[in-house]
């Protein structure tokens, strides 16, 4: 043990009688004087650092928490580190929760990262354009959410009357975002040990017989869709949610280029005024069970309510959940006449205002893929 430790226990077990108050002053001093020392455990520099998730637990005293780090060899003496968080004021401050720490941390920085709650998290990125089923999917694997129950809260009647959703899921509306959860733990022998398998630590990624979310999966539905009001608000004073949410979704489907955006946007929105068909592949892409690389005309004719070439308005909702972008150019379109646009083959595209001029750019572009053996 080092000395220090040893010195300041034989100074706990002297006995103070009622005439001792010089003696006690000294061992008072003493005692304040060597924990206001670099709180460190003094470790060999060749050790082996071992990474450890230790969850505090609701109401749980200092003392048992510092039992449990001592025997996990987190600190090298539990007495001590109860001394130290009481003499900091931080004995009643240890925060609930999953911590991820390793076996060369000094004291202090245990004791400041319990008493701070910097706890363990998991991060989570969802880009643009997913829809529900790969969302959930993604959070799933990153150990947040169980598949099926977060899909079936994410069309659950009481959600969707909290947030005043007018659609019969919350597609579109998990904001696409990187967001942190904080972790909880499940698997009993990681409570016991407080050690996760090294290929589980490369991975990165948390088994759900392992770890999991320390949070709801309602609530972490709530926080993306939190998000994305919190991103959509100033726009939704200028356009309806039904139409900002699935026209944007549409777009993000549509566009690959950013500056393109704006005008494909008011293509859509063109077409609402005249009255026509959307026309958008990506909402027949939705509408088929399966993706396909290349649609057929056969597929531009299938029965479904979000076939926007054999319907007319919106379809019944988002196709999937478009990101900021999106949703500022169905809000700020760009003023336009057009009426149409065909993909160059490039990610870019061809706009038309009249349908004479887009089937001759269809001709035109057939005719090069013909020659170029596309």
């Amino acid at each position: 043990m080092n000395p220090r430790w040893t010195l300041l226990l034989h100074l706990c077990s002297w006995p103070i009688t009622s005439g001792g108050a010089l003696k006690r002053n000294l061992v008072l001093a003493l005692l304040t004087l060597l924990l206001l020392l670099p709180f460190c455990k003094e470790k060999e520099s060749e050790e082996p650092t071992q990474e450890v998730f230790f969850e505090v637990k609701a109401g749980e005293s200092t003392s048992r928490i510092a039992l449990r780090l001592d025997s996990l060899d987190i600190i090298s003496h539990h007495r001590l580190f109860v001394i130290s968080a009481k003499l900091k004021g931080l004995d009643r401050s240890l925060q609930q929760g999953v911590y991820r720490l390793h076996t060369n941390m000094s004291e202090d920085s245990v004791l400041l990262m319990l008493s701070r709650g910097a706890i363990a998290t998991v991060a989570v990125t969802i880009p643009e354009g997913l829809r529900l089923r790969d969302i959930a999917s993604r959070l799933t694997k990153a150990g947040v959410v169980n598949q099926d129950t977060f899909l079936a809260l994410c069309r659950d009647k009481k959600l969707l009357l909290e947030f005043n959703i007018p659609f019969g899921s919350f597609e579109g509306l998990l904001f696409p975002d990187t967001y942190s959860f904080p972790l909880g733990i499940l698997s009993e022998d990681v409570l016991r040990v407080g050690i996760l398998p090294e290929d589980v630590l490369r991975a990165g990624i948390l088994p759900e017989d392992v770890l999991r979310a320390g949070i709801l999966p309602e609530d972490v539905l709530r926080v993306m869709v939190r998000r994305f009001f919190e991103v959509a608000e100033p726009m939704l004073r200028e356009v309806s949610l039904d139409t900002l949410l699935i026209l944007a979704s549409i777009v993000e489907r549509e566009a690959y280029l950013e500056e393109e955006r704006p005008v494909i946007a008011s293509v859509f929105l063109n077409r609402l005024k005249e009255g026509l068909p959307l026309e958008s592949c990506a909402t027949i892409e939705y509408a088929l069970p399966r993706h396909k690389e290349r649609l057929t005309y056969a597929d531009l004719r299938i029965p479904s309510p979000y076939n926007t070439y054999i319907n007319t308005g919106l379809p019944p909702g988002p196709i999937c959940s478009p990101g900021k972008a999106s949703l500022e150019a169905v809000a700020n379109p760009k003023k336009t006449k057009y009426l149409y646009f065909v993909s160059k083959g490039d990610g870019s595209h061809y706009f038309s205002e009249t349908a004479a001029e887009h089937e001759q750019m269809k001709r035109k572009l057939n005719k090069e893929r013909s020659r170029n053996g596309a």
